[in-house]
């Protein structure tokens, strides 16, 4: 991608003063004149693809996609970059389909990607595939089966390294729950959710969240406080751009007024249908008639309520119809579980075979070029590519060392309010405290991107390492930050945790990164560990 976008610039082309269909004809135009390679220009219709949905050419979209992945077919193992280009392509491709309602090759696509990720050796796409495939199961009605194939994502978690792609599968774990009335597994994966929400920066699935809580209060008939977390979404969320999200909260707050207000409960759903009149997925329509059939029951106008339950039937039947159901029977799950081994292969293997690679030769060369690669710019610390090649080490030597992860709080509004200026400048300060308590033998600061830091402490007790974390913890927040921030204050939540023996380092980090959201959940400004 960075070559390609080289040339382009070379090329006098300035990508960002276009759109739509423009800048259909500039890729294109790209595509003949600038890339060189087949993988450049397989790369030109995949970002084609994505302007040719943005003006809802949804077809034009799938053909730039297939002819990517002709291309792709054809270029030789010597490319880096095939295995990701083919599994950007097809995952694109699959969402694609998704949204077509064909149903049916959206799931040859995830079969395909599932393969393909494990050859590669890619956990995050494999895991989305299989979130593909349960949400298929969830839109034909079958939330035990959708929780068969999320429960594979679950030998994963740990891997995962998109937050985003965590959360997004356990609120699906979640809807199943909800859907089968398992009510303390839905609160238990709720209160996981509203962790993890910390740090992943997204509205959409922060809207989300308030809204099965919202759920789960009226089903225990606390109305109230049900429409007290719809009425604080705005203000917690801000403005979602999504019909959808608009929609499902328009229902849920309609049913939360049914037994009192059903007028206005009618009123609510009568606005949720005028946005589904052009374009919306038919699991809504589902969820919509069967509220107005509800409501319309409650109020005693049966007539039309039959009309609304008979126009959900119509469509969850149209629906189901078209979702291959049988191809995601045992069969398929059989087919996953074969891939279970390699999967642990994987997970084991990731470190060792990046140390077996590591030649004397190798070595010399990273001696050499230590200041320029393994140093973050800004910070002077190291950087998350240093922090590799010093876990191989630790790990060759079966070398005790505990995880301390440091992450700025309300960062993002020391940006928004102060300048992204004032905000380097607050990393850099917190970094020199980190390098200040230490800069020892022993001990190794990363600046592991952002504003969160990792400390790689060796040869401690976790109570030991507790004891460090606070000590920074004191420190950062007793500085004086009015010149930088004026009369604002800087604090930092920082997570612990101790490697075990044998373990994956990137379960290791899991776990700190669980005590860090912990500490965010509890407030900020603290220290928690494993």
């Amino acid at each position: 991608m960075e070559a390609l976008l080289n040339k382009v610039q070379d090329a006098g082309y300035d990508i960002t003063t276009v759109s739509g269909v423009q800048a259909i004809e500039m890729w294109n135009e790209i595509r003949i004149k600038v890339a060189t390679e087949p993988n450049e220009q397989a790369l030109c219709h995949i970002i084609s693809s994505e302007h040719q949905l943005s003006i809802q050419q949804l077809s034009k979209s799938i053909d730039e996609l297939n002819q990517a992945l002709s291309i792709l077919t054809n270029i030789e193992s010597s490319y880096a970059r095939r295995a990701d280009l083919v599994l950007m392509a097809k995952n694109a491709l699959s969402e694609r389909y998704l949204t077509q309602g064909d149903y049916a090759q959206a799931l040859k696509e995830y079969v395909s990607i599932t393969q393909y990720a494990i050859e590669h050796g890619d956990i995050d796409t494999y895991a989305s595939a299989i979130l593909g495939m349960g949400k298929l199961c969830e839109s034909f009605g079958d939330a035990n089966r959708a929780l068969r194939y999320y429960q594979k994502i679950d030998h994963v978690d740990h891997a995962l390294s998109s937050r985003s792609l965590r959360l997004h599968y356990k609120l699906h774990k979640l809807s199943c729950f909800v859907t089968l009335n398992k009510l303390p597994a839905a609160r238990e994966i709720l209160k996981e959710c509203e962790e993890l929400s910390i740090l992943v920066s997204d509205k959409l699935l922060t809207g989300q969240i308030m809204l099965y809580q919202s759920q789960l209060h009226r089903q225990h008939g606390n109305l109230s406080e049900a429409l007290r977390i719809l009425a604080n979404i705005p203000y917690a969320v801000g403005n979602i751009r999504s019909n959808w999200f608009a929609c499902k909260s328009r229902i849920e707050q309609a049913r939360c007024l049914l037994p009192s207000r059903p007028a206005l409960a009618t009123y609510l759903l009568d606005n949720a249908q005028r946005r589904l009149q052009h374009r919306s997925k038919p699991e809504l329509k589902i969820e919509l008639y069967q509220a107005y059939s509800d409501i319309y029951a409650e109020r005693g106008l049966y007539k039309e309520s039959l009309f609304y339950e008979k126009l959900g039937f119509e469509t969850e039947s149209h629906l189901i119809s078209q979702i291959p159901i049988a191809d995601l029977g045992a069969n398929q799950l059989r087919r996953l579980a074969r891939f279970d081994l390699q999967l642990k292969l994987i997970l084991s293997e990731m470190e060792n075979r990046e140390l077996k690679e590591t030649t004397e030769s190798q070595k010399h060369e990273v001696a050499q070029l230590q200041q320029d690669v393994f140093t973050d710019p800004l910070t002077q610390l190291k950087n998350r590519r240093w922090m590799e090649s010093c876990l191989k080490e630790l790990l060759i030597h079966e070398t005790e060392f505990a995880f301390l992860v440091v992450d700025i709080d309300h960062f993002k509004s020391i940006n928004d309010e102060l300048s992204h200026l004032a905000g380097d400048k607050a990393i850099v300060n917190v970094s020199t405290q980190i390098l200040q308590q230490f800069n020892r033998p022993g001990h190794h600061c990363v600046r592991f991107g952002g504003e969160e830091f990792l400390v790689i402490v060796e040869n401690v007790d976790l109570n030991q390492a507790l004891v460090h974390a606070e000590e920074l913890r004191k420190n950062i927040e007793q500085l004086d930050w009015k010149e930088v921030l004026g009369e604002r204050r800087l604090t930092v939540s920082v997570g612990v945790t101790l490697h075990r023996l044998g373990e994956n380092t990137q379960r290791t980090f899991y776990r700190a990164d669980k005590a860090l959201y912990r500490a965010k959940a509890n407030g900020r400004n603290q220290v928690c560990s494993e």
